[in-house]
């Protein structure tokens, strides 16, 4: 059996601004000065919060900022910043727009609106927003970031490693273009490339975690086995309970024939993600070259399990995007699908 060992993008805060002190919108005459420096004093005590992840105080004070001057753009944006950190995406495009239609050049409202549709999986809106924020300020480091995942996850790869080239010529130690540079580079093949774009990231930051699993995962896909299971190791250091890295290093040790080894770190990896189809197929692999006939039972019937049920799925979430018109999304659901059946 194949095991898929793609990643998606790791997505990070990177490239979103917690808003700055800069284009504040003016307000009307309606609006008393007091109430503008009580607005913005509600602002700079959230941002306070938000530096220190008190996301939940520091949307408490956007509010306050809000209700003394309901025109601070800025304001806007620092409640959108708290919504997405609490997960609320859609609240948090609603108050970009908000801040944009204050404000319409107002560069953090822009990025932030294209962060959160790409976690929405609203890849060809998160460009357009990137786009917009490029016309304001064609040296924004995190726009041409959020520009390259977005198209990334619109399969045009070559044009994201453009976007991260041109985001990494402005700012040369941006971890998250140097990673999603790499991410770019694997999906094209070409895994020197690659390696070599982890390797930028982690001269800069050692301890870098997305760098060393996402290095051991295209040294795996390169069988070059030991070299990933060192890799990963020292990721594991760094996070000894990640979910993900273990299985990756579970992986390259069963590849590497030492199953004794790698069945704790499968079993491990998945006591915290049962859901990892993947990692039951090597378990299985690893218990049946390693005598452990009936566990090895167990752990492919669970595999097949996950399989059937995400089969399924996929081809039903296909259908439906077809159904809609979106036919990108549709390709990539059908294209998950046979990657499952591949296996």
């Amino acid at each position: 059996m194949n095991i898929n060992i793609s990643g998606a993008h790791i997505f990070s805060r990177t490239g979103s601004h917690i808003p700055g002190l800069f284009m504040m919108s003016s307000s009307p005459d309606s609006v008393t000065r007091t109430s503008q420096e009580t607005s913005r004093e509600f602002y700079f005590e959230g941002l306070s919060c938000g530096r220190e992840g008190r996301h939940e105080d520091a949307l408490a004070l956007f509010a306050r900022a809000l209700d003394a001057d309901p025109r601070l753009a800025l304001a806007w944006v620092g409640r959108g910043f708290a919504l997405g950190k609490l997960g609320r995406y859609e609240e948090e495009i609603t108050c970009c727009d908000r801040a944009i239609a204050l404000d319409p050049r107002c560069i953090d409202a822009w990025n932030n609106k294209a962060f959160a549709l790409g976690l929405l999986g609203r890849f060809e809106e998160k460009a357009v927003c990137c786009e917009k924020a490029l016309e304001i300020d064609p040296e924004n480091a995190a726009a041409w970031n959020n520009k390259g995942v977005a198209l990334g996850m619109l399969g045009r790869y070559e044009s994201e490693i453009h976007c991260c080239d041109r985001a990494l010529a402005l700012r040369p130690k941006y971890l998250s273009a140097w990673v999603n540079r790499g991410f770019a580079c694997g999906k094209l093949k070409r895994y020197e490339d690659e390696i070599a774009s982890y390797d930028r990231a982690l001269k800069i930051y050692p301890r870098y975690l997305t760098a060393l699993m996402r290095k051991g995962r295209v040294l795996i896909l390169q069988k070059q086995y030991r070299d990933a299971a060192e890799v990963l190791r020292q990721a594991l250091e760094i996070e000894p309970a990640h979910a993900r890295t273990l299985y990756l290093r579970g992986l390259a040790l069963s590849s590497a024939g030492q199953h004794d080894e790698a069945i704790p770190l499968l079993e491990k990896s998945l006591k915290m993600d049962a859901s990892n189809a993947d990692a039951w197929v090597v378990l299985s692999n690893s218990c049946f070259l390693s005598g452990k006939l009936e566990e090895s039972a167990r752990a492919f019937d669970q595999a097949y399990y996950i399989d059937v049920k995400d089969v399924r799925t996929g081809i039903v979430k296909g259908m439906s995007y077809l159904k809609t018109g979106k036919f990108d999304d549709a390709i990539h659901a059908f294209s998950d699908v046979l990657g499952i059946l591949l296996r």
